[in-house]
Parts: C-alpha cells; structure tokens; sequence
C-alpha cells in the first residue's frame, strides 16, 4: 500500500496538533477563570463580604494563577499573607473566602472545560 506509513504519520501529527490547541485553550480558560476569582474575591471582599478589613492587606494580597504542568492544568486562589490560613480555616471556617469564591465559579468552569475537550 502505498504512502500508509506517511498516512499514519499525518493522523500522528493531527492528533498532537488537536491535543496542544486544546491544551492551549483550556489554558487560556484557566487564566480566564483566575482573573474572574480574583475579581469576585476583590468585589465581594471590598463590602466585607467575609471578614472586616482592618488594613486591605489580606485583600491586597490574595493572588491567583495558573498551573501548567506536563500532567496538570489548571489555575488557583491564594493567600500571600502568613494568616490567610487562619482567615479560611478558623471558627468552623466561619470567614472563609476562597473555597466560596472557586465553588460560585465551578459549574461555568466545567461546562465551558466539557465545551473544549467535546
């Protein structure tokens, strides 16, 4: 049969192709996803939505980012300051803000993930 081994090499580089513009986009949507945590953290924090700011340095400094790992994509929220830990986890985690502001954004986040890789 003639060219099969050069047809199998084209579905090869087709497949990878297919593969690092998805990859490419669920990265491009991770970054969306952690620019809209840090907004709604900021916004909602902004009217004390968790705790009373007393110095905005817990809110300054809450940062997000996207991990792209060769197994692993995705994007997080984070505290920069030593007693962000406490500020989630204390009282029963009474003032929490991070794990509410990723679970108002999870169902969108999935739905447009389920979007790319269809």
């Amino acid at each position: 049969m003639a060219g099969t081994k050069e047809d199998v090499e084209t579905v090869k580089r087709n497949i990878v192709s297919i593969y690092e513009k998805k990859k490419f986009l669920v990265i491009a949507l991770c970054s969306y996803y952690a620019g809209m945590a840090l907004q709604d953290f900021r916004t909602w924090q902004s009217n004390d939505e968790f705790w009373t700011n007393q110095t905005n340095t817990a809110w300054a400094d809450v940062f997000t980012n996207v991990i792209d790992e060769p197994n692993e994509t995705g994007f997080f929220i984070a505290h920069a300051v030593e007693y962000g830990v406490y500020l989630e986890l204390a009282n029963d985690r009474k003032h929490e803000a991070l794990r509410p502001v990723m679970r108002e954004l999870l169902d969108a986040f999935m739905k447009d993930l389920k979007r790319i890789w269809q």
